[in-house]
């Protein structure tokens, strides 16, 4: 017979998950690598999503690059990526990363477990400065200085100053990163000005600038010698990491998860209902929300009032109220002011695809996450 005081934490743990209005989970440690420090800010779950932000900040003395599309989540046996995107981290500069994972199946909402994979770090290894022959300014002017590109894409010659609009092109593989240093940019047959400093270039990118010269008669070129650097990537590896509900129990063994399973059914049926308007309060309502539409009065007000004195509204009401209204925008007000009396939270999320804008399904999914 299985030990009472187990049966009723199993028992008090089930009762809480079924309450519960969302899933939380616990922040994973910190992570102190050499060349960089990662700290966990947010993990959260909606109907449709997983968001785990971080904080990566750059411990070393070169480039930090964060691919956030190579991260990839991890459950059921499914696989899931945010949209790729890359973030350049200086030196000694923190950023913070915003990850969402869109749900696909086999992955599912507020799982008490999953595992985070994150790749897709590196950083770039200073590298010496390529040498490079002066390029003479004239129209459509090129130059390759392996692997970059260097093209004038105008040249204009005025009575007191010459102007060019230069592109650097960077040609490099995934595996390394261009740089283009214009403070050591010589520039020939004048006096110059350059408001641009340089940057980082990734492959496939441009970079560009423009200058203008006060000429003194002399031929005018750019000298990029010592500009340029063709960096390596070295890749950072971080371990799996298993991340966890706040409510997350180790699973017990299959004879007790068999003797509990027609305790949880009863719990499931019996101990939880769920508060809601009656048959004619719903009525009311919508007769009233219909009047105050036609009449131009103000019937989210008028429902907020009903509601405080009504007390508890089920999500399948709420679906059945916001068909009411003609505008997208009226039914996205009135679940953001009826969340507060839903007796079923945890079921919130079903409202979010009764809205019929993006934009307006965004901002609820938002609004659940704040709460």
């Amino acid at each position: 017979m299985m030990n009472k005081n187990i049966l009723t934490l199993l028992l008090l743990l089930l009762v809480n998950s079924l309450m519960a209005q969302k899933t939380t989970y616990n922040l994973p440690k910190t992570i102190d690598k050499e060349q960089l420090s990662i700290v966990f800010q947010k993990i959260n779950t909606s109907s449709s999503s997983y968001y785990i932000n971080y904080k990566a900040r750059n411990n070393s003395n070169s480039i930090l690059i964060v691919d956030k599309g190579l991260t990839s989540l991890e459950q059921n046996d499914g696989e899931i990526h945010p949209i790729s995107k890359k973030y350049i981290v200086k030196p000694g500069e923190s950023k913070t990363i915003y990850n969402q994972f869109r749900i696909k199946p086999p992955v599912k909402p507020s799982q008490d477990l999953f595992k985070l994979n994150l790749k897709g770090l590196s950083y770039a290894s200073v590298s010496t400065p390529l040498k490079a022959e002066k390029l003479v300014l004239s129209e459509k002017a090129t130059k390759t200085i392996e692997p970059f590109t260097i093209k004038i894409l105008e040249f204009k010659t005025y009575s007191d100053r010459v102007y060019a609009n230069v592109k650097c092109t960077y040609n490099g593989d995934a595996n390394h990163l261009g740089k283009i240093d214009l403070t050591k940019l010589i520039i020939n047959g004048g006096k110059a000005k350059i408001v641009k400093k340089g940057d980082v270039i990734f492959p496939g990118k441009t970079y560009s600038f423009s200058v203008n010269i006060t000429p003194n008669g002399e031929e005018l070129s750019l000298d990029f010698n010592g500009v340029l650097q063709d960096m390596s990537l070295e890749k950072i590896s971080i371990d799996q990491i298993t991340i966890k509900s706040t409510t997350y129990v180790e699973p017990v063994n299959k004879t007790q998860i068999d003797s509990t399973e027609t305790v949880v059914e009863k719990i499931k049926k019996e101990t939880v209902k769920v508060a809601e308007l009656s048959y004619s309060d719903m009525v009311a309502l919508k007769k009233d929300i219909e009047l105050e539409m036609n009449s131009g009065g103000k019937p989210i007000d008028m429902a907020h009032e009903f509601l405080m004195e009504k007390g508890g509204i089920s999500t399948i009401q709420i679906i059945d109220i916001i068909s009411i209204f003609n505008l997208d925008g009226s039914r996205l007000k009135f679940a953001k002011m009826a969340y507060q009396y839903t007796s079923d939270k945890a079921k919130y999320h079903m409202i979010v695809a009764k809205l019929a804008y993006t934009k307006n399904k965004q901002a609820l999914e938002e609004f659940l996450e704040q709460q």
